[in-house]
């Protein structure tokens, strides 16, 4: 029996990850921030800027893998506030590996990255320029360098890059849950019959978390220590055609509206990978269909308000 610590536990991804991890027989030690620790659960306080802390916890718990998510994750939050981002992602992740270098025993690293350090593109490869177009991705990339430069302290690192993938929990900060959310008002009447947005042409993968999970479970067991990985469902659609089933999911009907000053300063048209790597490796492959992933969103928002 392995002992796999995750952070960033009462995250979106992290929550999925965990319930899943639960199921297997190893032993999970699931780490959450002191001030969002969930009320349901066990949960370690780890402040993973907080070097003491964080070398204290993994001290305690000795973990095999440490399977790393806690982030800022969301690219406008990025912008908005790139001090907390640059420390959460970068510092924390260096806080992580100095923690996991003090134990002094044999024990995998996992960084969940990003694919937006590619800056945009279709079929994209890891082995594509690194293009750095916000906030957020160029922190994430910088800890992945962070990860390859432990490596000489016999720290075994495994990087992903998890294409877009939206689901239950994802917060409003991010596009498919915003409008879902929105959609949910209409039907109760609290909101007009209008969502705006900025560009409705922008082109993502919108992977199912559940696939994504899928993926993770997978790398931990597969992937091979000092690589990086894309996880991509090699299919994109765009904000347009979301939008078209959103309407026929709809319980009422909805005008759109596009609002210029809802794009981006810096924005990326699109954004859609070659998860080939991962696949021929592991087998996984994608088995929501978008259709559902939507549906999925619609209802956990019904249920929710």
């Amino acid at each position: 029996m392995k002992t796999i610590l995750v952070t960033g536990s009462e995250g979106f991804v992290g929550s999925h990850l965990i319930k899943a991890l639960k199921e297997g027989l190893n032993r999970v030690v699931a780490t959450a921030y002191p001030l969002l620790i969930p009320k349901e659960g066990s949960y370690v306080p780890l402040d993973i800027v907080n070097l003491d802390m964080t070398k204290e916890v993994l001290k305690e718990s000795q973990p095999d893998i440490v399977f790393h998510l806690a982030a800022v994750s969301s690219v406008s939050k990025s912008f908005r506030d790139p001090p907390l981002t640059y420390n959460t992602n970068l510092i924390g992740t260096v806080n992580l590996l100095e923690a996991v270098k003090a134990l002094k025993k044999k024990t995998t690293f996992i960084f969940v990255s990003t694919c937006e350090v590619y800056g945009g593109g279709e079929n994209v490869l890891e082995t594509d320029d690194i293009n750095l177009k916000n906030p957020y991705a160029v922190s994430k990339y910088a800890a992945e360098l962070a990860c390859q430069n432990y490596a000489i302290d016999n720290i075994g690192f495994v990087i992903l890059r998890p294409f877009t993938h939206t689901g239950p929990g994802q917060s409003r900060d991010f596009v498919l849950p915003s409008i879902a959310s929105q959609i949910v008002d209409i039907e109760k009447g609290t909101k007009p019959p209008l969502i705006e947005l900025g560009n409705s042409d922008v082109k993502r993968e919108f992977m199912n978390i559940q696939d994504i999970i899928n993926g993770y479970k997978l790398a931990i067991t597969k992937a091979k220590s000092g690589n990086i990985y894309n996880i991509s469902s090699n299919e994109g659609y765009t904000l347009k055609q979301a939008l078209s089933i959103f309407q026929k999911l709809s319980r009422v009907k909805f005008e759109i509206k596009i609002d210029p000053s809802k794009i981006r300063k810096v924005d990326i048209p699109t954004l859609v990978g070659n998860g080939t790597k991962f696949i021929e490796l592991t087998g996984w492959k994608p088995i929501f269909k978008f259709e559902k992933t939507l549906e999925d969103l619609l209802n956990f928002w019904r249920a929710k308000t």
